[in-house]
């Protein structure tokens, strides 16, 4: 499904079929920090260089030994560097916001966004200036349109590709208990629960005496480049006992272990929702932030779980979902608005579709 004037047939006349000369792909992080960012780059990124026939650039910023240290980048760190000339590729791959002095109008870039949250500074940004913006879903579609100034942004719908292919890991429990995830979301602009967890440590003991839990934080919570970064909540985090602490670009592999989700306005939230089951939503906000039905609000997700207001009764509504879960339907409703044939295994290859289309075109 395309809308705006990359039409598919409009590039695939276009294309020189003999023309099948390598390309120089950036994938634009920023920051070698970004753990996110590389997560929803990955699957391009490993289809490509299964391929073997483009070069492929992991493009930073500055290099520094946290490329090399952080697991995740182990079989890559090769691909890094710092030439930030975004203009010098032929196409440039970016899950991340380009800025002013990132870029010029003639930089090749195609959107793939690195989630599908419902954070309204996603949505205000003007788009129009991509070559294609690779859209989630109908959601994110409807959310960005209306934003006038991307009215006349290409995109086309292609679904999820952290869905197409889960990573595992390990088991990180080795008993019969429940497991509970609680994944709260970045501090900025004060919609994360984050503080108000570690301040409850009493609510923290109730739940691991019952359940298993891991804490999985949005990764800029350990990412000292970011605005909003604290030191001390890092070392707060690391003092819980009882927990498994998580520190990931990707947390499909942990939510496959587990039987209950604990959230607040995260994106994350978007991801539990394939493997459909309970969520509980912690209010950062209690007495001003509401669930809403309005796709324009940062709470839509909200519709998919039990709020709670006052975090002394978190362990009771996760007893009450998982005895009895309520919101089955209303979960799979959101799931197939907000990605596109989400459970198909398929939306790399529409992904890598429109890049290779776009690779070989002049458009």
């Amino acid at each position: 499904m395309m809308a705006g004037v990359l039409s598919q047939n409009t590039l695939a006349n276009n294309i020189n079929a003999e023309s099948i000369a390598a390309k120089r792909i950036a994938y634009y992080l920023r920051y070698c920090g970004n753990l996110h960012y590389f997560a929803a780059i990955k699957p391009y990124l490993d289809y490509m260089l299964e391929q073997g026939i483009h070069e492929n650039f992991l493009v930073v910023r500055q290099i520094s030994a946290e490329c090399s240290q952080l697991q995740e980048y182990i079989d890559y760190t090769h691909l890094f560097t710092d030439d930030c000339n975004l203009d010098s590729y032929d196409l440039v791959l970016t899950p991340t916001f380009l800025r002013a002095e990132e870029c010029t109008n003639k930089t090749r870039a195609v959107q793939i966004f690195h989630g599908m949250s419902d954070k309204p500074f996603t949505y205000d940004r003007d788009f129009s200036n991509y070559l294609l913006c690779l859209c989630v879903g109908q959601r994110q579609v409807d959310r960005l349109l209306q934003n006038e100034c991307n009215h006349s942004m290409r995109w086309s719908l292609i679904g999820y590709p952290k869905f197409d292919n889960p990573p595992t890991q390990p088991p990180l429990f080795d008993n019969d208990r429940k497991t509970i995830i609680y994944c709260p979301t970045w501090r900025k602009q004060n919609i994360s629960s984050i503080e108000q967890f570690l301040n409850n440590l009493d609510v923290i003991d109730e739940i691991t005496r019952d359940y298993n839990l891991i804490v999985k934080p949005h990764p800029n919570i350990f990412n000292p480049n970011r605005e909003f970064y604290d030191q001390e909540i890092v070392d707060r985090l690391h003092r819980i006992p009882n927990i498994k602490l998580i520190r990931s670009g990707n947390v499909m592999p942990w939510f496959a272990q587990s039987d209950l989700f604990i959230g607040d306005i995260s994106a994350s939230g978007y991801e539990w929702l394939y493997y459909n089951k309970p969520a509980v939503f912690l209010n950062p906000q209690p007495g001003v932030l509401q669930p809403s039905t309005d796709v324009s609000s940062i709470t839509y997700l909200w519709q998919c779980g039990d709020v709670c207001n006052d975090i002394q009764q978190i362990k009771r509504l996760i007893d009450e979902n998982l005895q009895r879960d309520r919101y089955q339907s209303i979960r799979e409703s959101l799931l197939h608005y907000s990605v596109f044939n989400p459970r198909d295994g398929s939306a790399t290859k529409r992904g890598i579709h429109q890049i290779e289309l776009l690779l070989h075109s002049s458009q």
